[in-house]
């Protein structure tokens, strides 16, 4: 009989827990997360993980409770929902939506540094597009790694979930930033009749 597959899930940690200052621009526009696409070599929902700067490993019967791509949208969907940066922010692509946030998990893997020291890294691309004009509006890649408390598939979803959290809390500012200047611009043309932006079109694949 084959052993049992255990699933993984991230958990955010608990944010800041503050709202965008005064300073800061209001929330202006609504944002879809789409799923990320995923390099080839971690496009697998077994966690991977890496003794040496060559080769890639996977833990077998230790598995993403969802695929990479999937797993980090969700979590950058859940971190900016409550951020307060954002009217709101979806999944599911309908009218009103903004602007689109689509990227690419370039890395997503446990790094064994030493005998006795681990990381989760997590390597993200980011860009933002307007959703009626598909012109970008900010793009980032982040290359982030935290500590492995115990050497696990436990360990690396826990660190993984850490490293999702400095991505939410790192790229929220930056994001509402970009859409401010979206709304700026279109506060400045002629709005519609309701006072909203005009229809967008649906983002491509």
């Amino acid at each position: 009989m084959a052993p049992n597959t255990h699933l993984y899930r991230v958990e955010l940690p608990a944010g800041p827990g503050m709202l965008p200052p005064d300073s800061e621009p209001q929330a202006c526009a609504s944002l879809l997360v789409r799923d990320m696409q995923v390099a080839g070599a971690y496009d697998d929902v077994r966690m991977i993980y890496r003794e040496s700067e060559y080769q890639l490993q996977r833990y077998e019967y230790h598995e993403w409770v969802v695929s990479p791509g999937i797993l980090v949208s969700d979590a950058l969907r859940d971190g900016y929902a409550t951020s307060g940066w954002f009217v709101r922010v979806e999944r599911e692509y309908d009218a009103s939506i903004d602007a689109v946030l689509q990227g690419r998990v370039l890395a997503l893997e446990e790094v064994d540094l030493t005998r006795t020291r681990w990381a989760a890294h997590l390597r993200l691309a980011l860009e933002l597009l307007d959703s009626r004009t598909h012109e970008r509006l900010w793009s980032h890649e982040y290359d982030l790694m935290r500590p492995l408390e115990e050497r696990s598939p436990r360990g690396m979803a826990g660190a993984t979930s850490g490293v999702l959290r400095e991505v939410v809390d790192v790229s929220a500012p930056a994001l509402a930033a970009a859409l401010s200047r979206l709304c700026a611009r279109d506060d400045a043309a002629v709005p519609p009749l309701d006072g909203r932006r005009s229809p967008a079109l649906a983002p491509g694949p």
